[in-house]
């Protein structure tokens, strides 16, 4: 019952989501397929989520620190000359599966942006089951080559 939780938190835990939740379940022993459903549906959870964080956390911060309000207003005009381009981009850049490069630190991509949220949340999706696949199958992969040199 443990490992189920602590999948379920890796799942939706900033930073790591289901980069570290997949390997972690099929290294335990479940399903490998049960467990790429699951992480992906808890990380496409994670989504909407992230963006109403980001309406609560952001404005005071900007209010508050005129740096960071600047950087900002930086970030999005140059961001919105290339809006079409950025939603390939968006789905490339959650679909590395790389630590801090997912659903989270997408939609803070897409938040500056200044990317219409379906749209980025689509595109998000998108990369959080590429990522999925990607880890789904080194994991895959890996624990059945750990088990095959084993004793």
């Amino acid at each position: 019952m443990v490992i189920e939780w602590l999948v379920f938190l890796i799942s939706v835990a900033p930073f790591i989501e289901l980069r570290g939740a997949i390997p972690l379940a099929i290294a335990a022993g479940y399903d490998p397929v049960s467990v790429f459903i699951i992480c992906v549906v808890l990380n496409l959870l994670v989504i909407p989520i992230a963006f109403v964080m980001l309406d609560f956390i952001l404005p005071p911060i900007r209010r508050r620190v005129k740096f960071v309000d600047h950087i900002f207003g930086w970030f999005v005009k140059r961001a919105r000359k290339h809006q079409r381009l950025s939603l390939v981009g968006l789905a490339a850049f959650v679909g590395i599966p790389l630590p801090v490069t997912g659903a989270y630190t997408g939609a803070l991509i897409a938040y500056t942006a200044g990317i219409d949220r379906k749209r980025a949340a689509l595109a998000i999706a998108a990369g959080v089951v590429i990522a999925g696949i990607i880890i789904w199958v080194l994991a895959t992969l890996g624990i059945i080559w750990i088990r095959s040199v084993s004793p």
